[in-house]
């Protein structure tokens, strides 16, 4: 059975690096400036470095109640099926948990590179952030493999010196409301041998 929160797997070809600029197959008109929050719409048409909200920090949230941000996920193809029909598992091994036990989360596709120790399907994921802390470099070796914060929070914020760098971590699944997913090309055969990545022309309407 699939998750309730798993709302659509996006074949790789539909991805926004894959626009082609042709008539009703080009990038969102607003790139960076997009304030769409459609996970859908993030991977469908915007590129692998757009970053869907300002660093945790700098943003205002909009709903009463609520303290949502969209993460990325990095895992591999195996795990992101197994997510797909579960939920997310929390990290607890020493070396890959520099926050603190938890999910952890970047603000791009493009910056889940060198943080994730794993490759082959992204998870774009709307989150509940709940009460957050946020720390710095100084303060991420004290939080390596530990609990402690999550007595009084929801989520560690990383705020690196270079923004495009930072993570966050969340204490729970449950924080984790809905996701999409994609999984890479090399470990997708079924677009290929559907011919789901073959252009065709389809019945001309005569409008153009």
């Amino acid at each position: 059975m699939v998750s309730k929160k798993h709302k659509r797997y996006i074949p790789y070809h539909l991805m926004g690096d894959n626009r082609t600029m042709r008539l009703g197959d080009k990038p969102c008109p607003n790139s960076f400036q997009c304030r769409n929050r459609h996970l859908e719409h993030i991977l469908i048409f915007h590129s692998k470095a757009f970053k869907p909200q300002e660093r945790y920090c700098d943003v205002q949230q909009e709903s009463s109640g609520k303290n949502l941000y969209i993460g990325f996920h990095r895992t591999t193809p195996e795990a992101a099926v197994t997510i797909a029909h579960s939920d997310f598992a929390i990290s607890t091994k020493y070396e890959s948990t520099m926050l603190g036990h938890g999910v952890y989360f970047a603000r791009s596709m493009e910056e889940t590179e060198g943080k994730a120790n794993a490759d082959g399907a992204y998870i774009c994921a709307e989150i509940e952030m709940g009460r957050v802390k946020e720390v710095g470099p100084e303060d991420r070796n004290s939080l390596r493999g530990t609990t402690h914060l999550w007595k009084e929070y929801d989520t560690v914020y990383y705020n690196h010196p270079n923004d495009s760098r930072d993570e966050f971590c969340v204490k729970s699944t449950d924080q984790i409301l809905k996701w999409v997913m994609v999984i890479n090309e090399e470990y997708d055969k079924k677009v290929r041998n559907y011919g789901l990545d073959t252009e065709f022309s389809d019945t001309t309407c005569g409008c153009i």
